[in-house]
C-alpha cells in the first residue's frame, strides 16, 4: 500500500469521527506543536539574554567628574523645612 492510499484512508477515518473526537485530536496536535515551539523559543531566548548580558558587561559607562560639584548640607535643609 502506497503513502497516498494510506493518507487517503486516514483522512476518511478522520472525517467519520464525531465532532468531539475531532476537536480533541485538533487540540492535542495544537498543544504538542505549541510545546515543541515553546521549547525552542525558550532556548533561543536564553541564548539572546546571555548575549545581551555579555554585551552589557563589555560596555564601559562614561565617568563623570563630580569633584567640582557643590556640597549640600542636608541638616540645614531639614531645619529650614521645619520652620
Amino acid at each position: 500500500m502506497n503513502i497516498a492510499k494510506k493518507s487517503k484512508d486516514f483522512l476518511i477515518k478522520l472525517q467519520d469521527l464525531s465532532d468531539t473526537k475531532k476537536k480533541i485530536i485538533l487540540w492535542t496536535v495544537v498543544i504538542i506543536i505549541g510545546l515543541f515551539m515553546g521549547f525552542f523559543w525558550v532556548k533561543e531566548a536564553k541564548t539572546s539574554f546571555l548575549n545581551i548580558s555579555k554585551s552589557i558587561q563589555n560596555t564601559k559607562m562614561p565617568e563623570i567628574n563630580t569633584s567640582n560639584m557643590p556640597t549640600v548640607d542636608l541638616q540645614k535643609l531639614q531645619n529650614q523645612n521645619i520652620k
